[in-house]
């Protein structure tokens, strides 16, 4: 009965159309403008820009991380919807609404903790100014830096309070970001505590400085990034990453190394942090329509440090790898443990609208001196449909898979279907 219930939610969303979510064309004609921006008061507002994510999420999980008889098999909807203004003078104001609801769900569980709670409210609420290639925006909004980003597989983004710049590219670029706040997947509050549930001290946020560059010759490119991140009363994270691609080659090798460094910072709250890791990536084009990636990180702390020398990365706990090359699907690299870390990826696009794709990770990796290593194998399987046309913005993807581990005496499956329509 759940899945009939999801599929009818699913094909309340198919009738939307972009011309019933967005600015019309007519209109975005009459509002063109030069760098200024827009020339009376009146076409600020009216010359904005509307967008957004709608999604249904049918979602089920047996023996959820290894939890025997802990299973949940439900669906919920949501999304959010964003109004900008035209720039005025390098000006631009956003402001969006979040909402959660779920499907069929006992009283006392309106959604599942992987999901989050039923919300209502306001989630973006910014002001930037751009000149040229520097931007600075200041608010409530989406971040993506290392470690601290908008991991939305979920239905509500995560955002964060506070200021971040941008000067350059995508590729060379100088950035600066101090956060205060921050709103998880799961809420629709700000919030002065982090991922790590279990503690409820605010603090201070945290604040990061990094810069990429990049170089080519002879149908070679080069690039590298180096970040640093203070997580206030958490941890010190350095974090540097490099590839080169050989453009022109046969399958287009690209090689990777990335290393990360985390100390303790203030009063340590989730424990001592000494984490080291190195990690390297082979990636390998053998069209323009498959490629594959095989990924390692090697892994190592202190013995007294927090989950054997993990890292310790407060907005990313729990919700995401972050830049890690070798990373599961269902669970994050620097929760598991110290050790090695193994993965690799097949990606074939099969035509415009169809692409899939698999993935294998081993994580030999231990959250204690005194345990044995988790031996954690997962094997995944996913697709995405994107439909064009005038459904141009509508996908439908899957991503199932299972875990497995000689700790454990259950095996650990997860399934993510979604049908989502950006606009």
């Amino acid at each position: 009965m759940k899945t009939l219930k999801s599929a009818g939610l699913i094909a309340l969303f198919l009738p939307l159309s972009p011309a019933a979510l967005a600015v019309t064309t007519s209109n975005i004609s009459a509002c063109q403008h030069d760098v200024t921006g827009v020339d009376t008061f009146t076409d600020i507002f009216t010359c904005g820009t509307v967008s957004g994510s709608l999604r249904t999420l049918y979602y089920s999980t047996h023996n959820a991380y290894f939890s025997k008889g802990f299973n949940q098999d439900t669906a919920s909807y949501g999304g959010s919807l964003k109004y900008e203004t035209a720039p005025v003078y390098g000006f631009r104001a956003g402001v969006s609404a979040i909402f959660l609801r779920g499907i069929d769900h006992p009283d006392e569980a309106h959604t599942i903790s992987d999901i989050g709670n039923n919300q209502t409210n306001i989630g973006e609420a910014y002001l930037t100014w751009q000149q040229g290639d520097f931007k600075i925006t200041a608010g409530d909004q989406r971040i993506n830096i290392p470690f601290v980003g908008d991991y939305d597989w979920r239905i509500t983004p995560i955002l964060f309070r506070g200021v971040d710049t941008n000067y350059g590219d995508s590729t060379n670029y100088l950035h600066a970001t101090k956060v205060w706040r921050y709103k998880p997947w799961g809420n629709d509050q700000f919030l002065g505590t982090t991922a790590y549930s279990d503690i409820d001290e605010p603090t201070n946020g945290m604040w990061a400085v990094g810069g990429g560059r990049g170089t080519q010759w002879n149908g070679k490119k080069l690039t590298g990034q180096l970040w640093y991140e203070e997580y206030a009363d958490y941890s010190r994270v350095v974090y540097g990453e490099s590839h080169l691609h050989w453009q022109e080659a046969l399958f287009q090798p690209d090689v990777a190394l990335q290393f990360i460094r985390g100390t303790s910072d203030g009063k340590a709250l989730a424990g001592d942090v000494n984490s080291t890791s190195y990690g390297a990536q082979l990636a390998l084009s053998f069209t323009s329509d498959l490629s594959w990636k095989l990924n390692y990180d090697h892994i190592t702390g202190g013995a007294d440090s927090w989950n054997n020398g993990s890292l310790v990365v407060p907005y990313a706990h729990n919700s995401s790898s972050g830049p890690y090359f070798a990373q599961p699907f269902f669970t994050s690299t620097q929760d598991l443990g110290s050790g090695n870390a193994y993965s690799t990826s097949v990606n074939y696009v099969l035509n415009e609208n169809l692409s899939l794709g698999t993935q294998y990770s081993f994580m030999d990796l231990k959250p204690s001196v005194s345990s044995a290593s988790i031996n954690q194998s997962e094997y995944l399987v996913y697709f995405t449909w994107a439909l064009s046309g005038v459904l141009k913005g509508l996908s439908l993807s899957d991503f199932a898979g299972v875990q497995t581990s000689p700790l454990y005496d259950s095996h650990f499956w997860q399934n993510r279907l979604t049908l989502q329509y950006d606009f």
